[in-house]
């Protein structure tokens, strides 16, 4: 190779770092808008990945010998971070004295998947049975994963919407706890009230779209129904961004008309890092646990949990504490089961 070859491949990625230093900013400033449109959106639930990133492109930038430019990577990477924590305020500590608790209640939320096939569910049933929940929450039930589902009935008397036909998005909850003023407010949202003892608690479950565009979700929810037996009766135009953001003011509405003793569980289509999620935090006046140090990724189960984001959440009023937090095996689903533990 002569020497005119070398000066080429060196222009090359010389330029590639450029490059890669230039989209990294431009992520990184975008990311923290709070925007309507899905391509924005989408980069603010990849914070954590973008950090990532910054990481990396600050060693490809030290081996070009750009070293202003790997400074410059070092600090962006750092203030991001710090907008990241300190716009998660309301992200709680999970410590608190065993003394301080006089009641605990464990939680499931679990995207079980259309397209899962009903041979899982033996799996599905043995880890439920082993996690031992006090409420689960379920999405994305096919009619015969609905029939499955139902067999919990002696472990789990108490249901919302088990025995009605359910469409994509709905949501289910089941408990060992009576429940009592169910209400199906929508297709994405079921609201009840728990009586755990003496303590009335007010659960919401909630499927909330992803942030795409119709087209792109009439696409997906093409191919999912070309392998199930699921109904569908909800427009693109209810599936898509623009939609869970006016969802999110239906959910901010039932909020505020709680006085305390909130949970809202489900696949919420946002991670920690989004500023819709740390905003809509702010706005109900809930919390919920994020560790980076034990992260809790729920999506997409098919990879290693750190390559993943965390999409699945349980949210609770003030007057909770969260204890206890984990993911366990999905057994066919694309996202994992979340698992969380409150005291109050």
């Amino acid at each position: 190779m002569n020497h005119r070859s070398f000066t080429f491949i060196d222009k090359t990625v010389f330029k590639s770092g450029n490059l890669l230093f230039f989209f990294f900013i431009i992520a990184c400033l975008l990311s923290r808008l709070n925007s309507g449109f899905f391509f924005i959106d989408i980069l603010g639930q990849l914070g954590f990945q973008i950090v990532i990133g910054g990481v990396i492109l600050f060693f490809i930038l030290l081996f070009l010998k750009r070293f202003w430019a790997s400074v410059i990577c070092v600090f962006i990477c750092v203030l991001f971070s710090a907008d990241i924590l300190l716009s998660c305020n309301h992200c709680k500590d999970s410590i608190i004295d065993e003394f301080q608790i006089r009641n605990k209640i464990r939680l499931m939320t679990f995207n079980i998947s259309y397209t899962n096939p009903v041979s899982n569910f033996e799996n599905i049933r043995e880890m439920i049975l082993s996690e031992n929940p006090d409420v689960i929450q379920f999405q994305e039930i096919s009619p015969k994963m609905q029939n499955e589902i139902k067999t919990l009935k002696s472990v789990f008397p108490y249901s919302t919407n088990l025995d009605k036909p359910l469409d994509l998005f709905d949501s289910v909850i089941l408990s060992k706890y009576p429940l009592k003023n169910i209400k199906v407010v929508n297709n994405y949202i079921v609201k009840t009230n728990v009586i755990l003892d003496e303590t009335e608690l007010t659960i919401i479950g909630t499927h909330l779209p992803a942030p795409l565009t119709s087209r792109l979700i009439n696409l997906y929810l093409d191919l999912e129904l070309k392998y199930t037996n699921a109904t569908r009766t909800l427009p693109p135009s209810m599936l898509n961004l623009d939609a869970a953001i006016k969802l999110m003011q239906n959910l901010k509405t039932l909020a505020d008309n709680t006085n305390q003793n909130l949970i809202i569980m489900g696949d919420l289509n946002m991670t920690p890092t989004s500023k819709r999620f740390t905003n809509f935090l702010k706005d109900t006046n809930l919390y919920t646990y994020v560790s980076y140090k034990r992260p809790t990724f729920t999506w997409p189960a098919f990879v290693p949990s750190f390559l993943g984001i965390q999409i699945d959440h349980v949210l609770f009023s003030k007057n909770f504490r969260m204890i206890g937090k984990k993911t366990t095996n999905h057994f066919g689903s694309d996202h994992r089961p979340l698992i969380v533990d409150l005291a109050f």
